[in-house]
């Protein structure tokens, strides 16, 4: 084979080699993330089902989502967050806007949700001991998935007062001002709600 012909050849081989380069290259940045396709799928199912789960099945899924999140990067972590932040909004919004009758038939189902979950709780574990279940808010059963959320997935070990306040402090320092006065509002009339029912009020996560 003459010169010639010879860096031909490796000129097309050099430029088929690129080319397949740059296609896996595109297809790894396109295709959906497995962890993260994961992720969203159990929000759904949190959202869709949260409400007919036992206290284990919660604590599994709990697990699930844990175990997701953990596989994601940092960024896709603080990206499915913020998701979370915003759908919370939107919840928050949309009970802002409600008549108050409305109001308080909203609360009285995330009462009742709440409390069955602690009933079921108690009788799965009458020595008190395991994670005890979330609920009550309005992430409950719409975005019982979401991290930064106020309601994540069940499961979680049990975390101390002051761990659980330093959570809740990293949770505001990223939201604004707008979803605090929501947020703040909410809980009001939540443990006005429960109170009148008779009920403890519901403490921060």
């Amino acid at each position: 084979m003459s010169e010639p012909n010879r860096k031909r050849r490796w000129y097309r081989l050099s430029a088929l080699l690129l080319l397949l380069l740059l296609v896996y290259g595109t297809y790894r940045a396109v295709r959906p993330d497995p962890n993260l396709k994961k992720v969203k799928q159990l929000r759904e199912d949190f959202a869709a089902h949260a409400k007919e789960w036992t206290p284990d099945q919660r604590q599994e899924k709990g697990k699930q989502m844990r175990d997701a999140l953990a596989r994601l990067s940092p960024g896709q972590r603080d990206a499915v967050a913020a998701e979370g932040r915003q759908r919370l909004q939107q919840e928050l919004e949309r009970y802002a806007k409600m008549s108050a009758a409305d109001r308080t038939r909203y609360l009285d189902e995330r009462i009742d949700q709440s409390e069955r979950m602690r009933q079921q709780f108690g009788r799965q574990n009458p020595a008190g001991t395991g994670p005890r279940p979330s609920g009550g808010g309005p992430g409950s059963g719409t975005f019982a998935a979401g991290p930064g959320g106020s309601g994540g997935p069940g499961g979680r070990p049990p975390a101390s007062p002051e761990e659980r306040e330093r959570r809740r402090k990293e949770r505001l320092d990223q939201t604004t001002p707008e979803f605090r006065a929501l947020m703040d509002r909410f809980r009001k009339d939540m443990n006005a709600r429960r109170q009148q029912r008779g009920l403890p009020p519901s403490g921060p996560r």
